[in-house]
């Protein structure tokens, strides 16, 4: 039977097949690891007796060491004896018949296949493939271990999520402690209101229950005595209804908790406590970073005003015009105001309405917010070398001064950074603890003018922004007091305050020019003047950027506040 034959045979017999015959297999030896029709392998087992032969009954253990090297890719049963030189393809019969009948060029393997080893490319066959070999096994080896360095990186990433996990308990520990603690303060300041009142009752009751029994007790005789008794008795009775009067108009005191609801909302914000990156590196974000990527990216935006509106802050006590010198907000959307004008620190509803007011002995220089509703506020009066920190709480209405300490040098302006107080004299800028105690002195200008007459700190607090009063100046230096930059412009004259918001943005007022000028996060150039005298506020001394309502807050020396939506 000829090449030429169209039946197609699952095995063709290998021996036929070099004398292009197309002759049915039907046993294969493993040793040969060829095909045999029944006239050849007679012929074949006389010659080589001692080879393994395998008949169809085995047809599945056919196959052999040359068997995965001949047999057809697409039909595994089939051998490759031809070649395809339209497509480059090697194919088994099957193949030709049902993908190449149409194809022109179909030459047998073996033709194609003479003088294969006398070929240089055949001969560089062992070279190019060992070479190939070795470059797999390097790249198998460096990712056996990357995958061990992972496994590493792994337990590493997980140590620090549970760092992290720690971290956020200790500061909800702390949290809760600090909350306790400023409850049991309030707690006792109220039973201590209430305990005088119930002494004062239980004094004039007990000097009434005396006198009715010394009265009763007398001589009916004796008029004299029960006379003075009487007039006793009845001027007793008197402190008894002013006192009485008194204690009726006033409201009941309570105490309540409201959950600092910005704690879970920024916990909610986040989907994980961390991004793992593809370089292994996990990092931990709004430290979560302090956060923060974001934080290392300048905000640039230029702001605009709108709906400029005022509202007027005085209140029946004060005696004085209003001269608001600091301006914070608690977390709670509060604002509140540091009135050097009538001694007094006032709490705002977010309708800009005071709610709260308390005296402060002598006058407030600064403001600024420590922690959940506690401020602290910046006492000076060198007359009677005064110079002092106070930390007041506002609570259910109520606004209450819990401790002080006092500081030897001036003390006009404050701020609160990674657990410390930043307090600044006219002239020198200090770091304290909460407790009082002092850390380091920053800087210090000698020339005893008010060069350091207000500051701030950025978020990360490597910057300090400095008020320098006497020149139309704004310095802008590091945590060691190296000048950074330094900001001449006439809208910056008399410059008495500074406030960088939350997102980064700096404030800075005038109180010369009536102006609060927007100046970018270097300290480098003035972005805009958002704020001019025409705006109607005279004598600008602070300002604040509300995170909450997206509103800049400013206020002077006037009985009003300027409020205005940025954009």
């Amino acid at each position: 039977m000829s090449m030429a034959s169209d039946v197609i045979h699952d095995f063709v017999c290998s021996p036929c097949q070099e004398e292009k015959l197309n002759t049915e297999a039907k046993y294969f030896c493993r040793d040969c690891s060829k095909y045999y029709c029944d006239q050849c392998l007679t012929f074949h087992s006389k010659i080589l007796k001692q080879h393994a032969v395998l008949g169809y009954e085995d047809v599945d253990k056919w196959g052999g060491r040359g068997d995965t090297l001949i047999s057809c890719d697409l039909h595994p049963r089939k051998v490759i004896e031809l070649l395809c030189e339209d497509h480059a393809e090697m194919c088994c019969q099957l193949c030709v018949s049902l993908k190449h009948r149409m194809c022109r060029s179909i030459s047998l393997i073996s033709d194609v296949a003479k003088g294969i080893h006398k070929m240089a490319d055949f001969k560089q066959l062992p070279s190019k493939v060992a070479q190939v070999i070795t470059g797999l096994n390097e790249v198998r080896e460096v990712r056996k271990k990357n995958q061990c360095s992972l496994k590493i990186s792994g337990k590493s990433m997980l140590t620090k999520i549970k760092d992290l996990r720690k971290k956020l308990n200790q500061l909800l520990d702390e949290l809760e402690k600090k909350t306790v603690e400023q409850m049991n303060i309030i707690l006792a300041y109220l039973d201590d209101t209430l305990q005088k009142d119930i002494d004062s009752c239980t004094h004039i009751y007990d000097q009434l229950k005396a006198l009715m029994d010394t009265i009763q007790a007398q001589d009916k005789d004796d008029e004299p005595s029960s006379y003075i008794g009487f007039r006793k008795c009845e001027k007793k009775m008197s402190e008894a209804k002013s006192l009485l009067q008194a204690l009726s108009t006033k409201p009941e005191l309570t105490a309540t908790f409201k959950p600092e609801t910005t704690i879970t909302q920024l916990l909610s914000d986040f989907n994980i406590l961390g991004n793992i990156q593809e370089n292994l590196e996990i990092q931990i974000g709004h430290e979560l970073s302090e956060n923060k990527s974001s934080k290392q990216t300048i905000n640039c935006r230029v702001f605009k005003t709108e709906n400029k509106s005022t509202f007027n802050v005085k209140i029946r006590p004060d005696t004085d015009v209003c001269a608001i010198v600091g301006i914070t907000e608690l977390p709670t959307g509060e604002i509140i105001l540091a009135d050097k004008g009538n001694d007094r620190v006032k709490v705002l509803n977010r309708d800009y309405k005071v709610i709260a007011q308390c005296d402060v002995p002598i006058e407030p220089q600064d403001i600024c917010h420590i922690t959940g509703n506690q401020v602290a506020v910046a006492v000076n009066w060198p007359a009677d070398v005064t110079h002092e920190v106070h930390f007041l709480s506002v609570a259910a209405g109520t606004i209450t001064m819990t401790r002080k300490f006092s500081v030897d040098h001036d003390c006009m302006s404050i701020r609160h950074h990674g657990d410390q107080l930043y307090v600044g004299s006219i002239t020198a800028l200090y770091i304290y603890t909460k407790a009082g105690k002092q850390v380091k002195k920053i800087l210090e200008n000698r020339s005893e003018k008010q060069t350091v007459i207000n500051f701030a700190l950025n978020q990360d607090g490597n910057k300090i922004y400095i008020c320098n009063y006497y020149e139309p100046e704004l310095l802008t230096t590091d945590m060691n007091g190296s000048i950074l930059a330094t900001l001449s412009d006439p809208d910056i004259s008399s410059a008495c305050g500074v406030h960088v918001s939350e997102d980064g943005h700096v404030f800075v007022c005038s109180w010369h020019n009536n102006t609060v000028v927007q100046v970018d996060q270097e300290g480098k150039k003035k972005l805009a003047t958002l704020v001019r005298e025409g705006d109607g506020n005279y004598y600008l001394r602070a300002a604040w950027y509300s995170p909450h309502t997206g509103k800049l807050v400013v206020g002077g020396d006037q009985d009003d506040i300027l409020v205005m939506d940025l954009r």
